[in-house]
């Protein structure tokens, strides 16, 4: 099992969020926690390394973890890992539209789903998606990602 890359939420206690990165957030009660700041972060994070280094994404993702993308079923970090490093582009830039955001759960996750675009390099137009993240609280005061599901928005 990968150890969470993943971020915690103490700074993003309500009204103490701005100017964060999902790597400063340190730990704190679950209920304490903005949602949406905490989601910001995680987006930010997560399409910031997306773009740039699809492998490092590994430590978000733990053995639990399934990815479907565009239907094809993953679960394990490393097959997550595996599919995201084997897709048929190597730069991409995703521009985020939305983050809406809902607590998930007596344990404290969080959905988090996400709309906007991606233009792959070498491509001139740009491909709208969509993407939902059900984050998990850790023992550690982190969260890991559980599921997510990514689908192209065909017009």
């Amino acid at each position: 099992m990968n150890a969470p890359l993943c971020f915690s939420h103490a700074s993003l206690l309500k009204g103490g969020s701005e100017g964060r990165s999902w790597d400063e957030i340190s730990p704190s009660s679950v209920e304490a926690m903005d949602p949406d700041a905490v989601a910001k972060a995680f987006v930010e994070h997560y399409y910031r390394t997306f773009d740039s280094n699809r492998a490092a994404l590994g430590g978000l993702y733990q053995d639990a973890s399934m990815l479907s993308f565009e239907g094809d079923k993953v679960q394990g970090a490393a097959a997550i890992v595996a599919k995201l490093t084997s897709l048929p582009f190597q730069q991409c830039a995703h521009a985020i539209t939305t983050v809406d955001c809902q607590p998930s759960g007596p344990a404290g996750g969080m959905l988090v789903f996400v709309s906007g675009s991606i233009q792959v390099g070498g491509e001139s137009h740009v491909l709208k998606f969509s993407q939902m993240f059900q984050l998990m609280p850790t023992p550690q005061g982190s969260f890991y990602v559980l599921n997510d599901i990514f689908r192209l928005n065909y017009a």
